[in-house]
């Protein structure tokens, strides 16, 4: 990381340096720690009508399996008579499966093609539009969650402010985003998968746990999680875990047709085989890792939870 300064933090106003030599437009504040990209620009018609909806087959299924682990992650601080809003709540698959908790839950979404999904099929009260163009009066809900939104504003700041004020006294914020400081992430560099042009903001556990302490949070809890948890890929996990398997290949005594055609029927018994006790331990195994991932802290994903407290830093602006 060079020792550049280039300009002024986007959050707290501090000094920046590049945070990959290779690229100019990704800084890293040396206050607090936060990474922006100055080249993220996109508007907010990119979001209402250019993304692309995952709103059936395969896609979809662990999209469940994903908000029912988010869920399970609150589950304890759900009350029948609470009021929870999701903001970018997607086709409402979390607002579905927290409504078995909650008799109140509300949605923002700006894509039009999700929020006409939750409110049609899911028959949820969705409103279609962004975090900004949302009025509500002070105090109105005991929780707000944000799963992979907070790094797409262009100002979390001014966000956290607004969320602050719709929040009761004691109210309660879920933040979920990519960690920036992830085994993978700092593995793959630039080539990392959760590194593009929707997001403008790159945290970490501690640049999150600023932001929202500066914005009168209290934090109550700091998780580590990836998408669709237990059943990420095993060699996926593995890499995360740092455990590295070398493949042999045998590349001497390429067989013949004579040799091929005697064997092939063996073989294919075989194979069947090891397929069917593959398909026995796999997801066990997958569950196992990927709990052992979440608990070591090398997942890709940070899930914040923190609570409205009383202000303290009004005059402190982002």
């Amino acid at each position: 990381m060079h020792d550049i300064n280039l300009r002024n933090c986007l959050l707290c106003g501090q000094e920046t340096v590049l945070f990959f030599p290779e690229n100019d437009t990704l800084l890293k504040c040396v206050g607090c720690g936060v990474v922006f990209d100055e080249s993220s620009m996109l508007g907010e018609s990119y979001y209402e009508n250019e993304r692309v909806p995952h709103v059936d087959g395969k896609k979809i299924e662990s999209r469940r399996r994903n908000a029912k682990q988010r869920v399970k992650l609150i589950r304890k601080m759900l009350k029948k008579e609470s009021s929870l809003i999701d903001i970018g709540c997607g086709e409402g698959l979390f607002l579905q499966d927290a409504k078995n908790y909650v008799n109140n839950v509300y949605g923002i979404e700006p894509t039009k093609a999700y929020a006409a999904y939750a409110k049609e099929t899911m028959n949820l009260d969705v409103h279609q539009g962004t975090l900004e163009s949302f009025e509500c009066p002070d105090n109105s809900f005991d929780m707000v969650t944000m799963f992979h939104v907070l790094e797409h504003l262009s100002s979390p700041s001014q966000a956290l402010g607004k969320i602050y004020s719709w929040l009761k006294k004691n109210g309660h914020i879920v933040i979920e985003v990519p960690n920036i400081e992830s085994p993978t992430a700092q593995h793959k560099g630039l080539n990392w998968e959760l590194i593009y042009p929707e997001h403008r903001f790159y945290f970490s556990p501690s640049s999150l746990q600023y932001l929202l302490k500066k914005n009168n949070f209290e934090i109550i809890s700091v998780r580590f999680r990836d998408f669709d948890q237990y059943r990420t890929g095993i060699g996926t996990n593995l890499r995360k875990l740092g455990i590295i398997f070398t493949a042999l290949k045998n590349k001497e005594q390429p067989k013949t047709a004579e040799k091929h055609t005697q064997t092939y029927a063996p073989q294919k018994s075989k194979n069947s085989i090891l397929k069917g006790i593959r398909r026995t331990i796999q997801l066990p195994l997958r569950a196992f890792l990927g709990w052992l991932t979440m608990k070591l802290k090398r997942s890709d994903y940070i899930l914040v939870i923190a609570m409205k407290v009383e202000k303290i830093n009004e005059s402190w602006e982002a």
